[in-house]
């Protein structure tokens, strides 16, 4: 009971790291990078939140696919379940890996000319 316990307080606190560093960077680039460049910031800012969403999306199916495991027919379908939920949200997690690649990218680039 103890181990299990402390596996699922190691993985809040993971999780509660993760989604403060992701905060954080939207938090950056909600004033910092938009006072620069406001043009990049929506490619920024949606990475962030998709991240964010994956994120909490990935944590919620970790804790409910034990119970549909259970329920199912034992380890043999976890195992199978958790391989298929890791390959959907890395794949996931490499979308939104690449919007902010984009955004990186497009801050790099000198900012484009106001229409006027």
């Amino acid at each position: 009971m103890t181990s299990t316990l402390g596996m699922v307080l190691a993985s809040a606190v993971a999780l509660l790291v993760n989604l403060g560093v992701l905060v954080s960077f939207i938090a950056v680039i909600l004033t910092v990078v938009r006072r620069q460049r406001p043009d990049a910031v929506p490619l920024l800012v949606g990475a962030m939140i998709a991240e964010l969403l994956l994120t909490g999306a990935s944590y919620a199916v970790s804790m409910v696919l034990p119970r549909f495991a259970i329920a199912g027919g034992g380890m043999s379908d976890y195992a199978m379940m958790q391989a298929i939920n890791t390959l959907i949200f890395s794949l996931a997690h490499a979308a939104a890996r690449g919007l902010l690649l984009w955004g990186i990218v497009r801050l790099a680039r000198p900012p484009e000319p106001l229409l006027q």
